[in-house]
Formats: structure tokens, sequence, C-alpha cells
């Protein structure tokens, strides 16, 4: 089932975002984004439960000023064990009603190039690669 999530699942969103994403984080990270971030409505943060959080999305309020409001998929990541089986599939469809419900016209997200089976799977919930990009950043720490 899907629902919001909770700092109890944080050392499950720990684990897939590790062996999922290959994003190294710790435990206390993930608690402290899920406090300052949970009760955030400009966030949409859900997992599937399965008895644990094993899947999970997180999206932010994307308001341009010229143009509709949506969504930005910043994450969406399975365990591996539970792969095929629906649960980013209800993950998307929770954010598509969320979406929808608060107003949002559009959703978008970023797939890094070699994640080749993820952009099937978005392309299966009639999603399209509108454009390439490269991307820049500055680490300012």
């Amino acid at each position: 089932m899907v629902r919001k999530i909770r700092i109890d699942d944080a050392k499950y969103i720990a684990a897939i975002c590790e062996s999922t994403l290959n994003h190294k984080t710790s435990i206390k990270i993930i608690e402290e984004r899920i406090e300052e971030l949970v009760n955030n409505s400009n966030y949409f943060i859900a997992v599937y439960d399965d008895g644990k959080a094993s899947a999970f999305i997180q999206a932010e309020e994307y308001t341009l000023l010229y143009g509709e409001k949506g969504w930005n998929i910043i994450s969406l990541a399975v365990s591996e064990e539970s792969q095929n089986k629906g649960y980013g599939k209800a993950l998307i469809i929770a954010l598509e009603n969320h979406c929808l419900n608060n107003g949002g016209s559009f959703i978008r997200l970023n797939s890094r190039i070699e994640r080749e089976n993820a952009h099937g799977f978005y392309a299966h919930l009639g999603y399209k690669c509108d454009k390439t990009q490269k991307r820049f950043i500055k680490y300012l720490k």
C-alpha cells in the first residue's frame, strides 16, 4: 500500500538509495530530511509498504513563472527484491492523483542516461522524453 513516509522508514530508504540508486547516504540524513519535509505541502513523499518501506517517491512542486504548475520527481526507487511487482507504478499513480488534486497539470522527471530499464518503465506509463540536456552543478561546500 502507498502511504506517507515516516521516520522509521529511514533505514529502508537508505538501503534502497545505496543498492538501487548508487547514492551513499546515512540513516541520520534521511531522518533529518523526513522531519524537515514530511509536512511541507511543496513536497510529496510516499513509500510503498509491503510490511516495510520497499519503494519510495519524492517529488516537489514545480511552479513556473511562465507556465502551468506541475510536479518534479526528484527520486523514485524500488528495492531490488521488490521490482516488477507494481510498487513503482502505484507510487506514480499516487503522485499523479496528488498533482491533479492540487492544481498541477504535468509531472516531469530526469533520469540518468544509463538507466534504460527506468526509461522503459516511464514510457510504459505514458511519459515521453521531450528533450535532452546537460546538467551543470557547482558544489559550494
